[in-house]
């Protein structure tokens, strides 16, 4: 095998990936014009709205990209246990993470909104705001992090764990982030995604990543999506939002201080084949699967971003 052998499988991927977000995205915009074509009422009801947009993606969509992406012949990963301990300082990585990523999405897309007169569009935000809190727990903690785990931790690390535990976690990482398709959540998303597959591959456990993952929805988007719809202007909230704040970052910051003391347990094991050094970008991403994914969400993120 060669370099363009090693290329043909990580563009498989991409391309893969590709159709899945497209019959996503069709089924999803299908499903909300003939919803609201019946019904035109629905268009003032946020929670309707998300219901019929989230429905078609977690009972078609993900299972539709399950059998596109399914694997044959992938080595099985190693199973090992993690303990409660484990479990809990892995979360405060977590935290950290998301923390700093979604630090990084708002800080750019704050320059973004100056740079056009107006501002960038926050997906996330509006729907944790713009309905009930939760209608959206459903969608966000109990749906989203048993499925996206499935496609983007163990589909994917399992096609490419042959490659070495660094190539998984990286593309993973990458492809997770993207498919967020916007600034605000790409950087957390991809360093989440990052760290979940490290988890997988690290314990061959997707119970794991998927209870990091619900718990880190249930923080950001449950807890957060509370403190943002009560009364701003009472002092109770103030009192609240401030001790709220106080945990996020007390957490985030004994999640980087654990990342710091614990950067060597972070070592990453080679796979059966070796890409060589200053051959891994161009085999993992200039391909044309993967480079077409990059370029079409980078585009969709850019018009997202600026013209949205």
């Amino acid at each position: 095998m060669n370099t363009n052998t090693y290329k043909k499988d990580f563009s498989d991927i991409g391309i893969r990936m590709l159709i899945s977000t497209a019959v996503i995205t069709l089924l999803q915009i299908g499903a909300q014009t003939f919803a609201l074509t019946l019904f035109p009422e629905w268009r003032d009801n946020f929670n309707i709205l998300l219901a019929v947009t989230m429905v078609p993606l977690y009972v078609l969509g993900f299972p539709i990209s399950f059998a596109l992406m399914r694997n044959k012949d992938v080595p099985a990963i190693e199973k090992h246990h993690m303990s409660a301990g484990q479990l809990v300082v892995a979360f405060m990585i977590s935290y950290a993470l998301m923390i700093t990523g979604n630090l990084i999405g708002l800080g750019l897309t704050a320059g973004i909104s100056l740079l056009k007169g107006s501002p960038v569009q926050n997906t996330l935000l509006n729907i944790i705001t713009g309905g009930s809190i939760w209608v959206t727990a459903i969608f966000t903690v109990l749906c989203a992090p048993v499925f996206e785990e499935i496609l983007f931790r163990k589909l994917i690390c399992d096609k490419v764990i042959k490659y070495g535990e660094g190539c998984a976690v990286m593309l993973s990482g990458l492809i997770f982030g993207l498919f967020h398709m916007n600034f605000n959540q790409f950087f957390y998303a991809f360093f989440l995604g990052s760290f979940f597959a490290f988890v997988y591959v690290k314990t061959g456990n997707l119970k794991y990543t998927i209870l990091l993952h619900m718990a880190i929805n249930f923080f950001g988007s449950v807890l957060g999506g509370i403190l943002l719809q009560l009364d701003q202007t009472k002092p109770s909230t103030v009192i609240i939002s401030a001790v709220f704040s106080l945990c996020v970052f007390g957490m985030a910051i004994a999640g980087i201080v654990t990342l710091i003391v614990k950067r060597r347990a972070f070592a990453l094991k080679p796979g059966e084949i070796i890409i060589e050094k200053g051959q891994r970008f161009k085999t993992l991403i200039l391909n044309v699967g993967m480079a077409l994914y990059c370029l079409v969400f980078l585009g969709i993120m850019l018009w997202q971003a600026f013209l949205a």
